[in-house]
């Protein structure tokens, strides 16, 4: 596979010795490269016979913090559903892990042919989150310190929601108008948003480590078994975090809110993957935290992610919509239009049903109704299995 052309050039013969020292071993041989992208290196290898999987980050400083923080809390407790870590070299720091072959994806099941796999898929993935979050909910200060001892120019947010959502809140002021000016995010949408965060990261929060970008082309369908119960493991932690597991389940209620592959799905099917969650989750949830409590927390977090993606997308969704960068996958990536219009209609209506949060179930709505007078409808097709 050729190098992204805006990536660092990589001295194989540095990796190889660090990654070998990493290991106690005298040498580690590089094999063919991987997906990677312009942030990290990806290889493989063969360790003293051994099948290996090298991960050279190379521009994101925090991303690699977080991945090497939250795999070796992930390793070092045993945590399930994780691609298990072997070892972290320092010159160049590389991260070596255990290599699980050309297994299929979730983004695999979602994209074939076949709803009844796509479903069991589903239930594994919600399973395998939430048995993730139940395994680490009370390691949070041990994320807090291993993400400071990974990051030499001081540690970034352990949730790592809150400068995403003010991120957002500025670009949204920016773009939204521009589809209309009734579109605009106000203050009292803005100021809600906030309080929205904050009340999901409130001291009494049922909380677990996860990937952060947890998309279905992040999870490996592998055989169940040891460190893989569910038959999942989990790839990509540089987004990791220890923050509430409403934020997880809303990847699949909403769905999937930073991935290329997120089309609609079938109540069915997300109910099915949501409910086999609850059950995983279910040991980091405080008596405190009702059901009803549990549910109005993934609504909120819903209506939090449909404001965070709006900013990443409105900026191309204005500008034309013309598709991805790569031509051969643009007929499997929603355009951003469609995305916006679904995930503004979705968080419109759970903002209002809760009735916690009127000025974002406004504002939304408000947006979906300009994107939709702009645009005209722009209905989300389902994932290729449920069509």
């Amino acid at each position: 596979m050729s190098a992204a052309p805006d990536r660092p050039a990589v001295d194989r013969e540095r990796l190889a010795a660090s990654a070998a020292a990493a290991l106690g071993l005298s040498r580690v041989d590089l094999g063919e490269e991987l997906g990677g992208s312009s942030r990290s290196f990806v290889v493989r290898g063969r360790a003293d016979g051994r099948p290996v999987v090298l991960k050279l980050p190379l521009t994101d400083p925090e991303a690699a913090a977080r991945e090497e923080a939250a795999l070796r809390l992930a390793t070092e407790r045993g945590a399930p559903g994780v691609v298990p870590l072997l070892g972290v070299g320092e010159d160049p720091p590389v991260l070596v892990l255990e290599d699980l072959g050309s297994a299929a994806t979730l983004a695999d099941r979602l994209l074939g042919d076949d709803p009844a796999s796509a479903t069991d898929a589903l239930v594994a993935w919600g399973s395998a989150v939430g048995r993730l979050q139940a395994a680490t909910c009370e390691a949070r200060p041990a994320f807090e310190a291993a993400l400071a001892e990974a990051s030499p120019f001081g540690a970034p947010d352990v949730d790592g929601v809150r400068d995403a959502v003010a991120g957002a809140v500025a670009v949204l002021r920016r773009e939204a108008p521009r589809v209309h000016v009734r579109a605009g995010l106000d203050d009292a949408a803005a100021d809600e948003l906030a309080a929205l965060v904050e009340h999901l990261e409130r001291a009494d929060a049922p909380r677990g480590l996860v990937p952060g970008d947890t998309c279905p082309d992040n999870a490996l369908l592998v055989a169940p078994g040891d460190g893989a119960p569910d038959g999942v493991r989990l790839l990509d932690f540089e987004g990791a975090a220890h923050r509430h597991v409403a934020w997880e389940a809303a990847y699949l209620a909403l769905p999937w809110p930073s991935c290329w592959c997120s089309w609609r799905l079938p109540d069915h099917a997300v109910e099915a993957g949501l409910a086999a969650w609850r059950e995983a989750v279910a040991p980091a949830v405080p008596a405190s935290c009702s059901a009803a409590d549990l549910a109005a927390d993934v609504d909120a977090a819903v209506v939090a992610w449909t404001a965070v993606s709006a900013a990443w997308f409105l900026p191309s969704a204005v500008d034309g919509d013309h598709g991805t960068a790569d031509p051969a996958r643009d007929h499997v990536v929603p355009r951003r239009r469609a995305l916006l219009q679904h995930r503004t209609r979705v968080a419109a209506e759970r903002a209002a049903a809760g009735g916690a949060w009127p000025a974002l179930a406004d504002w939304c709505g408000r947006l979906h109704e300009a994107a939709v007078g702009a645009w005209g409808e722009r209905p989300l097709d389902l994932a290729p299995a449920y069509r």
